[in-house]
């Protein structure tokens, strides 16, 4: 009984946690997303009120509607989870794209190119350089061949402005550095928030291991309670622990009066276990620290560590368990 609520409460906490970081998380795409929206919405509308170019303003204001979509599916992120992925690295490429386009379209002299390290800067706040690894490698080398490209070839099949004129260059660039310089700190803000979200994961996952380490303890405390009101007496108590830390001969021999069931379980396990070393797992059994079972058997501590080592050997425990939670539940 108590091993079960105690694995629904750790179960119930890591799914709470999990939850409230991806609600939150959530809200912080969201928020990108709007932010990402009324960026190029407001981009469309100077290209169109200052240059009449309604071809380029056309172009951008589609392309809004990648935002919108995303805006969209992003509170179904359970549902949609693939084509959310997916939406955010067709997005980029066509993005690429439209930078590569409008660098060619702008006589290759408005700043244009600026743009792709806007793209490049956005990156660390869609994907997980652990898990997207090969999309974010995939959209890089996109980003590169498409700057190299551009720079490097004419590129003439590709139309060129007929609204901008030579006096307007300076202007297009002046904006589009403004431009590029917001969206760095938009992005440097925004990948912040998604670091402050992730750390303070994390910092509630070690909260969390703590809990749960005092629980186990808490747990195993309430386990030898259980034996020990099922099995003995005050009177006994008193004497398997008198006998215990006087380093009684007659110790182990009493020991399996009460529990008669365990040294044949452990040698179940591995009847090469001595007797000295069934001493030691008799005094785990009892809940005794390494400090104090060095004190009963008249030893040091460390030769007292380097036998439980041998005897999580020869019982096959694993290195990231606990040996007095073995022994106790054995």
């Amino acid at each position: 009984m108590i091993n079960r609520i105690f694995s629904k409460i750790m179960t119930y906490d890591l799914e709470k946690s999990a939850n409230d970081f991806e609600q939150q998380s959530l809200f912080l795409v969201n928020r990108y997303l709007l932010f990402l929206f009324l960026l190029f919405l407001f981009y469309s509308i100077f290209i169109i009120s200052f240059f009449g170019d309604v071809f380029s303003s056309s172009f951008l204001i589609i392309n809004t509607f990648f935002w919108l979509f995303l805006f969209w599916i992003k509170d179904k992120m359970s549902r949609y989870r693939k084509i959310l992925k997916g939406s955010y690295i067709i997005v980029f490429i066509v993005l690429t794209f439209i930078v590569s386009f409008f660098y060619i379209y702008t006589w290759k002299n408005a700043g244009v190119e600026y743009f792709y390290f806007s793209l490049l800067f956005a990156i660390p706040f869609f994907f997980n350089y652990k898990e997207d690894y090969y999309f974010i490698l995939l959209i890089v080398v996109i980003i590169a061949i498409n700057f190299i490209g551009c720079l490097y070839f004419e590129l003439d099949f590709l139309p060129k402005s007929k609204f901008i004129r030579p006096n307007d260059f300076k202007l297009i660039q002046l904006f589009n550095i403004i431009f590029v310089i917001t969206t760095f700190l938009i992005d440097i803000y925004f990948v912040s928030q998604k670091d402050r979200l992730i750390y303070g994961l994390i910092k509630q996952t070690k909260l969390q291991d703590s809990t749960i380490e005092d629980l186990l303890k808490s747990n195993n405390d309430l386990m030898i309670q259980q034996i020990v009101i099922n099995n003995l007496t005050e009177d006994n108590i008193s004497e398997i622990i008198g006998l215990a830390e006087s380093n009684s001969p007659l110790f182990l021999e009493k020991f399996q009066i009460y529990f008669p069931e365990f040294i044949p379980n452990v040698l179940k396990i591995n009847s090469s276990v001595v007797y000295s070393e069934l001493h030691i797992c008799a005094l785990m059994k009892l809940n005794f620290d390494t400090k104090k079972i060095a004190s009963c058997v008249n030893s040091s501590v460390r030769a007292v560590e380097s036998r439980k080592y041998r005897i999580r050997k020869k019982l096959g425990i694993a290195s990231d368990i606990n040996i007095n939670n073995f022994i106790l539940k054995i």
